[in-house]
């Protein structure tokens, strides 16, 4: 990452890297990952932990608790994360228990809200990174939320269907020609499905959420150790329920820009 020479820039150039990191990180490996002067990351980072950005331990730097709580903030006002948890509730129970979660586009990044699980997916639910964009580069087009989302950005997805990127387990589909072919069929149908390409043992189905200009916005999706989520009954349940809750975003959306109003639904052709 290159020094902006800004304070903001290299703030968030030590926050991104602790977030990106799956463990704390000491002053030099802190150092290594931002590209910064060494003083100057001893000195932002010290400062940040007396605001509470960052906790500081004999491990390394990690997040802290007050970007727990502006996370915390950000979601609860978040309209699709306040409208998602009955869908969520209905998807794992319908899977037995797998992870059933929400995401949201925000900056390149696929932000997701507190996933429901049954108590067999409690310790990977609990313990597991989720997976980003800041983590794994152009990887995360690996994952079924990581794939829609890259799908749906032009640049991005030809980019990738012209270079390929980094395998994360053996079963990771790579190539440029089939990781092309992996986004039209998900632009097409608004659904991704990967199994083992990002964690052995464990598979993933998402579909899109589009708001009321039809512009996708998150995605509903699905996590399990069993091949349910490669069921067709499975994935038209998962299309279904993000087809509701797109429907349900544009009508709030549409209510809170003329309330008392008469909502009339587009044509659909």
């Amino acid at each position: 990452m290159a020094d902006d020479h800004t304070m903001v820039g290299r703030v968030m150039a030590i926050v991104d890297a602790l977030a990106a990191a799956a463990e704390p990180l000491g002053l030099a490996a802190l150092t290594r990952a931002t590209n910064l002067p060494k003083p100057t990351v001893r000195r932002i980072a010290n400062d940040l932990v007396r605001q509470q950005v960052l906790e500081s331990s004999s491990d390394g730097y990690r997040l802290g608790p007050r970007l727990s709580y502006y996370g915390s903030r950000a979601v609860r006002d978040d309209p699709l994360f306040l409208a998602a948890p009955p869908y969520l509730r209905d998807l794992s129970l319908r899977a037995h228990g797998e992870i059933s979660w929400c995401g949201a586009f925000r900056g390149g990044e696929l932000v997701v809200a507190q996933p429901v699980f049954g108590h067999e997916y409690r310790e990977l639910a609990l313990q597991h990174k989720w997976p980003s964009a800041t983590m794994l580069g152009p990887s995360v087009a690996l994952t079924a939320g990581g794939r829609l989302q890259t799908a749906f950005d032009p640049e991005l997805s030809e980019r990738l269907a012209h270079s390929g990127c980094r395998p994360l387990t053996r079963h990771s589909v790579t190539a440029p020609r089939e990781l092309g072919a992996l986004f039209e069929a998900a632009r097409a149908t608004g659904l991704a499905y990967e199994r083992e390409q990002v964690l052995t043992g464990w598979s993933c189905v998402a579909a899109v959420i589009r708001d009321a200009n039809e512009v996708p916005v998150g995605v509903l999706g699905l996590i399990g150790r069993s091949s349910s989520s490669a069921q067709r009954s499975t994935q038209r349940a998962l299309l279904a329920a993000a087809d509701s809750l797109s429907r349900e975003l544009r009508s709030s959306t549409r209510a809170q820009l003329a309330p008392g109003l008469p909502v009339i639904d587009r044509p659909r052709y």
